[in-house]
């Protein structure tokens, strides 16, 4: 008798062990990285695009894979990529099966793209239009793209962005970004209208913005959870301008994520041997799901 009771207790343990097993969280790893200028050999006629040398560009490949690879995140956002060519030899070189990318409306031809472990449903938003007063027309400097998934039997999105650069400053890029910081936060109504229940979102990339500045105040008035904000700038800037460090690119979390999700880390790679590589430096965040 006592052997039987015994049996049924370790059997009741193994059931409790392996539910247990089965309901525990999984962590997401997601990295953001602005390349800088990670173009091809080949010249684009039609694009004001840079020529790398068969050198300059293997140099390059094989500089940011090996980064990727010792980081090993789960999906990464890029920026400045030229084309699909580039994405899929970054891809091969850093072992990934699955890569996005859709050509945006730089006129430098630098776009964003997405490297994955995960299969995704991939759209561009090229074509919204984002206005502002002098430009009724005006739509996104390059894209915000959506990348949807199930992670751990959950609803997931990721937007991937760059806005638009104050580099030959116009004097309206400022409104530029604003206007479509607005584009963003439409994709985002749309996405939860989509959904019976609010999914689980990140917003991430090069936003162009120092922190507290008006398109990052909009975000943060419409609910996001702006992830840089919770860390002081010396440890996670993303960018050494004029010898000062500052964080233009950032990752953000919708309400739920912020409150549902269990952040286990979050950092910028800023020492020099990224430096070398690129002019911005990788964010990235570990969540348990």
């Amino acid at each position: 008798m006592w052997i039987v009771n015994n049996i049924k207790k370790y059997f009741f343990l193994i059931l409790l062990l392996s539910f247990s097993f089965n309901i525990q969280a999984k962590t997401l790893k997601v990295l953001l990285w602005n390349t800088e200028n990670f173009f091809d050999t080949k010249d684009e006629p039609k694009k004001d695009d840079t020529v790398l040398t068969d050198e300059q560009f293997n140099q390059k490949l094989n500089n940011i894979s090996s980064k990727i690879k010792e980081i090993n995140p789960d999906i990464v956002g890029l920026c400045e990529i030229e084309n699909i060519f580039v994405l899929e030899q970054l891809a091969k070189k850093s072992n990934y099966k699955y890569f996005y990318l859709e050509e945006g409306n730089d006129p430098r031809g630098i776009d964003v793209g997405v490297l994955s472990k995960y299969k995704l449903e991939y759209k561009t938003n090229k074509n919204l239009p984002t206005p502002y007063k002098e430009n009724k027309n005006y739509k996104f400097s390059r894209d915000c793209t959506e990348s949807y998934f199930e992670f751990n039997k959950k609803k997931f999105y990721i937007l991937l962005t760059h806005l638009k650069s104050s580099f030959r400053d116009d004097k309206k890029s400022e409104k530029k970004r604003e206007a479509q910081i607005f584009g963003i936060l439409d994709i985002i109504s749309n996405i939860y209208e989509q959904n019976k229940e609010e999914p689980y979102l990140i917003l991430m990339g090069d936003l162009n913005s120092n922190r507290f500045s008006e398109p990052l105040n909009i975000l943060q008035k419409s609910g996001l959870v702006i992830l840089n904000y919770f860390y002081k700038k010396k440890n996670v800037y993303t960018i050494i301008y004029k010898k000062k460090k500052e964080d233009i690119d950032y990752i953000i979390f919708n309400k739920k994520l912020f409150d549902e999700g269990k952040i286990k880390k979050f950092k910028s790679f800023n020492s020099n041997d990224f430096k070398k590589i690129s002019d911005h430096f990788p964010l990235y965040v570990e969540i348990d799901l």
